[in-house]
């Protein structure tokens, strides 16, 4: 029995089992959307933008997550700013572009920290740094796949078991970019093809290090998660 379940199992860092060798993974798409104001801008707002995060199909997302964040600049009120349920979204005004922090909270069951992603807002400007005239909103995109390695086997099953049901739709989804699954699913899947021998070589290149460290008697060794 024991050595059944060493073969299932791995130990999470809470001491929880997690099912070993196995990944889940699911898509999204963060976003911004910037509206010039043109002649009703001021000093300091010469846009209203949207940031975003959605399921490129539309699909809801909150058996997954249980709330997302949004970390704005500082000089927001209230920078930080959570959504529990879709469309995650929220919509400002201002004069700059600026990266902005997007967390993901996983539910308890997946005893999994926050996940950090960057997006950076784009205003649309030209090439003089110039609100442009163009009457549409200036749209930026990013696909990411979401891999979550070994994960806990209660939220495994779960989310293996749930009815997909299709979010809440955005008033702003008139705006979205199309997405192809088959394009932007094999661009990720050539992404990670590029980045597996890098991953084994930096691998290997640690592991010749921390050995010889050891045979010559050096100080604590470092460990490094390169999966």
């Amino acid at each position: 029995m024991a050595e059944a379940e060493a073969e299932k199992y791995s130990i999470g860092p809470s001491g929880e089992k997690r099912l070993k060798g196995v990944q889940f993974s699911f898509p999204i798409i963060t976003g911004t959307l910037a509206f010039s104001l043109g002649k009703k801008a001021s000093e300091y707002a010469t846009h209203r933008w949207t940031v975003y995060l959605r399921s490129p199909t539309g699909e809801d997302l909150t058996h997954i997550l249980k709330k997302v964040t949004f970390e704005l600049h500082s000089s927001f009120d209230n920078p930080n700013r959570g959504i529990t349920h879709a469309p995650y979204e929220l919509t400002e005004s201002g004069w700059g572009e600026f990266d902005i922090v997007i967390k993901l909270h996983f539910h308890d069951d997946a005893m999994e920290p926050p996940l950090e992603l960057y997006h950076h807002l784009q205003l649309g400007l030209d090439a003089n740094g110039n609100p442009s005239k163009n009457p549409k909103p200036h749209l930026y995109e990013i696909y990411e796949d979401i891999v979550m390695w070994e994960p806990t086997e209660a939220f495994y099953q779960r989310v293996k078991n749930h009815i997909p049901q299709l979010a809440q739709p955005s008033q702003m989804a008139q705006y979205y970019g199309k997405f192809d699954p088959v394009t932007d699913y094999a661009r990720v899947q050539n992404a990670r093809k590029r980045l597996a021998p890098v991953t084994a070589n930096l691998k290997a290149s640690l592991a010749t290090l921390l050995a010889e460290e050891e045979a010559a008697g050096g100080g604590n060794a470092v460990g490094m998660d390169m999966s």
